[in-house]
């Protein structure tokens, strides 16, 4: 037996004690312990119980480095922890790995290309065993191409990358937002507005950047058409495209309420713009459902509990993270799975927030 071997006083157990405890060799303990190679249920129900008798805690790195799987996809790079979605999304996630024996080591790119590729490094130096991530837009994603994973398999979530070809867990967000637009109209609105997060732009801007990440392009087509279906004006389609911050996106919702025709309702991309319509309504006293409209993408709590209800395009949050860890372990599993899109379908829930103007006008005659 090596000197190193030996457990020292006040040293925790090693896995010769536990060997020795079991009366079996070092080799079938760590087999045992490991779960890997022919081991009788006996003979590792016995290494087990002499484990928990002794307090023995694997050294779970050197086991990683033996086997060469880490049992980790902590690996979750999620874009920006205060929105709703990711919150959810990310709990989704870790409680379907730790289901499936994985665990997850979590950062927070922030919509930064740079820091997302830093990200990926790191985690990748850690050896995890997969990546589920919000890719940051860039012009460039070289660094989630195989070449640059060492072969490691992706998951991509919210978002979609047409290079290179990843599997990614989508929503159908064209379709959720021209239903909304539709039932705005179907209720009296002809002047709307669009509160669009950017994060190619800096500051606002009436125009439309020609880079969008795609769940944006996808929800702002979805809004486009459902006003042309129903033959709205441009000239009462008030569009701006703003920077995801507070201080801005009120500044927005100030500019669409102080022009000459005002909207009647404003659809915001997601929930960060919702909260900043609602702020800036309050300070005018102006009543979300009577004075001013919102229809937002993303449901949450707090949308259903405010009154009025806030109308939303719901999508399936829990069910992304869920099918994207069980790609991604499908693909850890058995290598060379078949790359795929996963379109999973939005749903309007209708509250209080719409008015209908048709009974407004009745009311008011």
């Amino acid at each position: 037996m090596r000197d190193e071997d030996v457990t020292k006083p006040g040293q925790p157990p090693t896995i010769v004690d536990v060997a020795a405890e079991a009366g079996v060799s070092r080799a079938t303990a760590s087999r045992a312990l490991g779960r890997y190679g022919r081991t009788s249920a006996a003979t590792v129900a016995r290494v087990e119980q002499a484990a928990e008798v002794l307090g023995y805690r694997p050294n779970e790195l050197a086991r990683a480095m033996r086997v060469g799987v880490t049992k980790t996809i902590g690996l979750v790079i999620i874009a920006d922890f205060t929105n709703a979605f990711f919150d959810r999304a990310t709990k989704a996630i870790v409680d379907e790995a730790k289901k499936n024996g994985y665990q997850l080591l979590i950062t927070n790119a922030d919509e930064d290309s740079t820091i997302e590729r830093q990200a990926i490094e790191t985690l990748l130096e850690k050896q995890v065993d997969g990546l589920i991530v919000v890719p940051s837009l860039s012009a460039n994603y070289k660094h989630l191409t195989p070449a640059k994973l060492g072969g490691k398999p992706i998951v991509l979530i919210d978002r979609r990358l047409d290079y290179p070809p990843l599997t990614a867990i989508t929503t159908d967000d064209f379709s959720g937002t021209r239903a909304a637009v539709r039932h705005a109209i179907s209720l009296g609105h002809k002047r709307l507005g669009f509160l669009i997060t950017a994060s190619s732009v800096k500051g606002m801007t009436e125009q439309r950047p020609s880079e969008l990440i795609s769940t944006v392009q996808d929800r702002t087509e979805g809004f486009l058409q459902g006003a042309t279906d129903a033959g709205i004006r441009p000239a009462n389609q008030h569009w701006i495209f703003c920077e995801d911050k507070p201080v801005l996106s009120e500044a927005a919702v100030a500019s669409l309420l102080d022009r000459p025709n005002p909207p009647t309702i404003i659809f915001t991309s997601n929930n960060d713009m919702a909260l900043a319509v609602l702020k800036v309504a309050g300070h005018r006293r102006l009543t979300i459902g009577r004075d001013l409209s919102v229809i937002t993408v993303d449901d949450s709590q707090w949308a259903a509990a405010i009154v009025p209800g806030i109308t939303v395009v719901a999508r399936p949050v829990e069910e992304i993270g869920r099918l994207a860890v069980t790609k991604l372990l499908a693909e850890i599993d058995e290598p060379g799975q078949p790359t795929e899109l996963v379109v999973l379908p939005t749903e309007l829930i209708t509250r209080d927030s719409v008015a209908n103007l048709y009974l407004k006008d009745y009311r008011d005659n």
